[in-house]
């Protein structure tokens, strides 16, 4: 049986990855950007505060200009020119009154920067202030940082939400599929069982049977309706399981007695033999369940070892307690199960293969249903398997009824 793998178009990979790549070039198309910006404005804040450094050496050179060129009042002889040094003002006050109106420029004894200025009467140099230009750079790295992680913050959500719609749209085409193949399954579950009524109903109708004949086409067709009823049934539980409606009334029961008799009687309903029984039971192990409702579900795990296993066939059914849970397993020698295959097995309508093509019956709806009715009863099932050839065995965990 070949496994019918659903994969979305290749299209739709190339959109989605081409959409990605788009996305992240124009964020980093954007960020490069802001760095070219923000460079740029700095270099610019810079050279602003390089002429206010010119601005600041005028202002203080102007001062002592002033000073040496004022007219001296105290001559002995009027229009005289005597030859004394300007007493110019100390380069402390000076210094605040130039950092107070220029407060990135700083007066330091020696030159920080080649293109310093020396002060008129070669007492300092003026420079710009070291720690204004690192906050400065802090602060356009900050920004960077900041308008990054809001691009990327961005990029991340879009992305996000086109693997949401990515995933919703290739899940709803999985069901779609499904949904096909179970519509397919159930014509050919109802084709089967009434073509084969039809054909004996005209044979009972139109020949004369032996007593022994007849009672061979009546057990042939007890069984095809009740492989109707079933089907019918199933559809029913599962319409009721989708509404919440699914009534359940558990009883305290113990679960040995009660597997053995619902296994034999499924072994008996496929026929003497016909599952290789072999029933590993412990006992005094009690749960509150719902037997028509459970039976279902180890009828649907008996059904899926007969169906997926050829004859000779080997099944085990084992029981037993943990202390806290009774522990049901199922397992049989048939065709397994690959891992990737295992995960979806209880999904709705989920069968491995192509409906068309499968020789196998059944409408996928049974693993679900058992599902749906195990974590009724507060319970856990799962599958495992070493793979195609290797068996499965089904696992159920509920947990003890106190007696």
């Amino acid at each position: 049986m070949k496994s019918h793998a659903i994969k979305p178009p290749a299209t739709e990979h190339l959109i989605f990855w081409s959409v990605a790549l788009l996305l992240l070039s124009q964020m980093a198309w954007w960020i490069s950007l802001q760095m070219r910006e923000s460079r740029d404005l700095q270099a610019a804040r810079i050279a602003t505060m390089r002429a206010g450094r010119a601005e600041a050496w005028q202002m203080d050179s102007a001062e002592l200009i002033r000073i040496a060129f004022q007219k001296d009042v105290g001559a002995s002889r009027p229009g005289a020119i005597e030859g004394r040094m300007p007493v110019f003002p100390a380069l402390a006050g000076r210094r605040a009154a130039l950092e107070q109106r220029f407060p990135y420029v700083a007066v330091v004894p020696r030159p920080v920067e080649p293109d310093d200025p020396m002060l008129l009467d070669g007492s300092a140099y003026l420079t710009l202030r070291v720690k204004v230009l690192e906050a400065m750079e802090r602060d356009r790295t900050l920004a960077l940082w900041r308008a990054g992680g809001e691009a990327g913050l961005l990029v991340l959500v879009v992305l996000l939400g086109l693997s949401y719609i990515y995933r919703k749209l290739n899940n709803e085409m999985d069901l779609m599929l499904r949904q096909r193949n179970f519509i397919a399954s159930v014509t050919h579950e109802l084709k089967t069982p009434i073509a084969s009524l039809r054909v004996w109903i005209e044979t009972l109708f139109t020949r004369e049977l032996a007593g022994e004949t007849k009672a061979r086409i009546q057990t042939l067709m007890d069984g095809d309706l009740r492989r109707l009823t079933d089907l019918v049934g199933n559809l029913l539980e599962v319409a009721r399981a989708d509404a919440g409606s699914l009534d359940l009334q558990p009883v305290p029961t113990e679960l040995g007695p009660w597997l053995r008799a619902t296994a034999l009687g499924m072994e008996h309903r496929l026929g003497p033999g016909a599952l290789g029984l072999d029933l590993q039971l412990g006992i005094d192990i009690f749960a509150d369940i719902d037997p028509k409702a459970f039976g279902t579900v180890v009828e649907n795990l008996l059904s899926n070892a007969h169906k997926y296993a050829a004859p000779p066939r080997s099944t085990l059914v084992t029981l037993d307690s943990d202390g806290e849970s009774a522990i049901l397993s199922v397992r049989d020698r048939g065709n397994g199960i690959s891992p990737k295959e295992l995960p979806r097995i209880f999904q709705r309508f989920y069968r491995v293969g192509d409906e068309m093509t499968r020789q196998v019956p059944g409408t996928g709806l049974g693993l679900f249903l058992s599902l749906e009715i195990v974590t009724l009863h507060r319970g856990t099932i799962r599958a495992t398997s070493q793979g195609p050839g290797h068996g499965t065995t089904f696992t159920i965990r509920l947990p003890l009824s106190p007696r």
